[in-house]
């Protein structure tokens, strides 16, 4: 364990911080250069060839200190020791955080429906992070873990069911983490996605004891379902 505590240190702390292309706005103002011109096919992959694998934008947060400060809310509501399965995992973040902040190799899983995040992670952090491209509502019934944790990724459709509704989707990804978790789930959700009332209704008629926090952010809350 130590080893990979080890590693997972040293790959933080050789954490880049990539240089952004002319092309894009300024990461603090959001503004664009005078000279800049539209193009259909600039993205931030074709200007910053390791974006995928370093950038906080590539996998939905604004910068590193805003992915982390997200991660410190949904960690404090999991106990220390706790094991983790982490529903949208991207790349496999929350371990290094883990590490970073608490000096303890976390045992985790993470499992995303991107192929290119995971490739990403797996590059990354070379295979130090269990992290697997698999669909969440087809999971082993026997991966279960101590806390199933999902941060944000419920904000965004990954399946092209058109016949789903987003109420349901999210509804059957919670029933999915309930059911792979030993103790309880922790999840942020985004409050003009999803209305905070319905779903900690739902949830408390479905599945019992939960808690809601909504002190982190006004757009954004977090549901916690205990077991």
């Amino acid at each position: 364990m130590e080893d990979v505590l080890n590693k997972l240190k040293e790959i933080f702390m050789a954490d880049k911080v990539i240089p952004r292309a002319k092309e894009w706005p300024d990461e603090q103002t959001g503004v664009l250069p005078e000279d800049w011109q539209p193009s259909e096919e600039l993205t931030p992959l074709d200007t910053d060839p390791e974006y995928l694998e370093y950038s906080a934008e590539a996998v939905g947060f604004g910068n590193r200190e805003m992915q982390w400060d997200l991660y410190r809310n949904i960690i404090s509501h999991i106990p220390e020791g706790a094991s983790v399965l982490d529903f949208g995992c991207a790349r496999g973040d929350f371990k290094i955080f883990y590490a970073n902040d608490y000096k303890l190799d976390l045992d985790y899983i993470g499992i995303d429906m991107n192929q290119n995040l995971i490739n990403a992670g797996l590059k990354v952090y070379e295979n130090v992070v269990d992290i697997r491209c698999e669909d969440w509502f087809k999971l082993d019934k026997n991966l279960k873990m101590d806390w199933c944790i999902n941060i944000k990724s419920n904000n965004l459709r990954y399946d092209a069911n058109l016949k789903l509704s987003d109420d349901q989707y999210l509804k059957d990804t919670i029933q999915s983490m309930y059911d792979h978790a030993n103790n309880g789930i922790v999840i942020l959700l985004d409050s003009t996605v999803h209305n905070p009332g319905n779903v900690l209704t739902w949830a408390q008629d479905t599945l019992g004891g939960v808690a809601l926090d909504h002190s982190f952010s006004d757009n954004e809350y977090t549901l916690i379902i205990y077991k």
